[in-house]
């Protein structure tokens, strides 16, 4: 058992892991438009458009080159086997269904707003956005923001360990759930909806650091598409 929760933890197998949702993000914003594009999607990707029209190339280069490595990192450490995705999978799920149930439960049922309101495109757009949160928005919030602000306040401001991630988490979560209504493709603005979402936020950052970037992202996507799904139903 701790075999398995050290190397699930693992940043290359987590990008590995990840993999198949991105192609599917990928396909999907090929299939439906750009409109289906997550916004953290867009805010990743930019320093890309230094390449012109070759943005795309360079990025999808970029993913191949990164899998490669972490194919040999693995094989270097041990051999690879993807059988451990599997239950990571699984755990992800298990995740997903308790963020998503009990944060609509606690959240929604004493602070109650208009789901639909989240989305607004159709159920297999929000399904394609629920792929592209689940990646990019770890990847942006989860892996660089909250690593960033730990290392500020831990690292640099020499704070409390304990204090400092607390903190971390917290001002992450926040920025994660503000985010959300900024730009013309932003929701509208209320307490209940972003106090679902910062509980969302700080749930998922403990996931990251206990468990990891990849049953994070699967985690984020899965608790999404309830989230579609309890709008369409």
């Amino acid at each position: 058992m701790n075999d398995y929760l050290t190397r699930s933890r693992n940043l290359p197998k987590s990008f590995l892991f990840i993999l198949p949702l991105l192609v599917f993000y990928e396909i999907g914003i090929v299939l439906y438009g750009a409109e289906t594009k997550n916004a953290a999607d867009i805010i990743v990707k930019k320093p890309f458009e230094f390449f012109g029209d070759s943005a795309t190339l360079v990025f999808n280069s970029l993913i191949i080159i990164i899998s490669f490595c972490s194919i040999l990192y693995i094989e270097k450490k041990n051999r690879l086997s993807c059988s451990i995705f599997i239950p990571m999978f699984f755990e992800s799920a298990a995740y997903g269904f308790s963020l998503g149930y009990v944060t609509l439960f606690f959240v929604h049922g004493y602070l109650p707003f208009d789901i639909t309101n989240l989305y607004v495109q159709s159920f297999i757009k929000g399904i394609i956005i629920s792929l592209g949160a689940g990646i990019y928005e770890e990847i942006l919030f989860r892996m660089l923001l909250l690593s960033v602000l730990y290392f500020i306040i831990v690292k640099a401001l020499r704070a409390n360990p304990i204090a400092g991630s607390l903190s971390s988490i917290l001002i992450c979560a926040f920025i994660f759930s503000i985010m959300h209504y900024i730009g013309p493709s932003g929701d509208s603005f209320s307490i209940s909806s972003f106090s679902f979402r910062l509980v969302a936020g700080i749930v998922l950052s403990a996931i990251f650091i206990f468990r990891g970037l990849g049953i994070a992202v699967y985690t984020h996507a899965i608790y999404d598409i309830l989230v579609i799904q309890e709008a369409y139903t």
